[in-house]
């Protein structure tokens, strides 16, 4: 009495590697639209904490700078101006993809190329060649 069993058909291994084969796509994909929105949460955090980086520094220096010369809110609203305008600069770059060792610029590189070791420099824009050597 031996129990011999039948080998599957051709069409139902075809058919299990099929479900298996999307099933990994399936997978592929979530992961995939999951780390799109993380980097996309993650530029959001890095512009908001921007912002409020650089308005909290120029409040700083200009209220160092205030109670050193006992100029009281002179300097500390012109740091603060300052402070904001060089944020709103830093996440025009950021947003402009002109931020290329890093961040936005790095990922959107390595999302063109395929691959994470891609250290070269961005290419300079038109008309800022260098051909002097």
């Amino acid at each position: 009495m031996s129990d011999q069993r039948k080998p599957p058909s051709l069409e139902d291994v075809g058919a299990r590697l099929k479900a298996a084969q999307d099933a990994v796509a399936g997978k592929k994909t979530a992961e995939r639209n999951t780390q799109e929105a993380s980097q996309g949460a993650g530029i959001g955090f890095r512009i908001g904490i921007e912002l409020v980086a650089g308005v909290l520094f120029g409040a700083g220096l200009g209220w160092f700078i205030d109670s050193k010369f006992d100029t009281k809110p002179i300097f500390m609203l012109a740091c603060i101006a300052l402070g904001f305008a060089a944020s709103v600069l830093n996440v025009i770059r950021v947003l402009k993809n002109l931020d290329h060792s890093v961040g936005l610029g790095r990922a959107m590189r390595e999302k063109e190329t395929g691959h994470k070791d891609n250290l070269r420099p961005p290419p300079s824009p038109k008309g800022f060649e260098d051909d002097d050597d």
